[in-house]
């Protein structure tokens, strides 16, 4: 079974705080645009590895994704995968996998 395909404006967690009294945690929040705007998943930009995400403290970025299917070029970011802050994506659109399995260019 595939991974939910994590898109523009879909959510990510993240575990960081920055140090101080008291530590600040981060918030993670929406995939940012543009991700790549030429392959839309569900009427939205498809978010690959190295977009970036927004969160409390410094922006986040996907660091993993799909080992089998790639968007430009790029790993495509999928529900779970990890970013640079040690967080994850926590939500897509379910069943996008199962007919997106082409290596766009």
């Amino acid at each position: 079974m595939s991974q939910p395909a994590a898109r523009v404006g879909d959510m990510h967690v993240c575990p960081m705080a920055t140090p101080g009294t008291p530590p600040v945690p981060h918030v993670g929040g929406p995939m940012l645009p543009p991700g790549t705007p030429t392959v839309l998943i569900g009427g939205q930009p498809a978010a690959c590895v190295g977009d970036m995400c927004v969160c409390t403290g410094p922006p986040d970025s996907v660091v993993a994704g799909s080992t089998s299917v790639l968007i430009c070029g790029k790993p495509a970011a999928r529900l779970g995968d990890p970013t640079a802050h040690g967080g994850q994506h926590c939500s897509g659109l379910p069943n996008s996998f199962n007919r997106l399995t082409t290596v766009f260019t």
